[in-house]
């Protein structure tokens, strides 16, 4: 996770902010593995901290056994990483009452 760092988030708790200019399509890290048996997903601690926005700069990519973290445009240092929860049914939808 040497791209980012995981700060405190004025969307929710704790956030994945970038610690450098990052480029657009940018596969950052491994954020999610499936586990066996049942085909539910195991988080991977920070690297799962990103948060959700309706107006994500980030998506997540599911190739195999793993979900990646990666960026829809440039992203300049210092800003949080966000993914629209919803474009992904694995992950957590978005609770009433959540910042967007």
């Amino acid at each position: 996770m040497s791209e980012c760092e995981l700060k405190r988030s004025n969307v929710h708790g704790k956030g994945v902010f970038a610690s450098k200019d990052l480029g657009a399509n940018q596969v950052l890290f491994e954020t999610h593995k499936k586990t066996s048996g049942d085909l539910q997903w195991m988080n991977l601690v920070p690297n799962c901290s990103y948060n959700h926005s309706s107006s994500p700069n980030c998506h997540s990519l599911t190739l195999g056994d793993f979900k990646y973290l990666v960026t829809l445009r440039e992203i300049k240092e210092g800003v949080e990483l966000l993914v629209d929860y919803t474009k992904d049914e694995d992950l957590e939808q978005p609770k009433e009452g959540w910042k967007e």
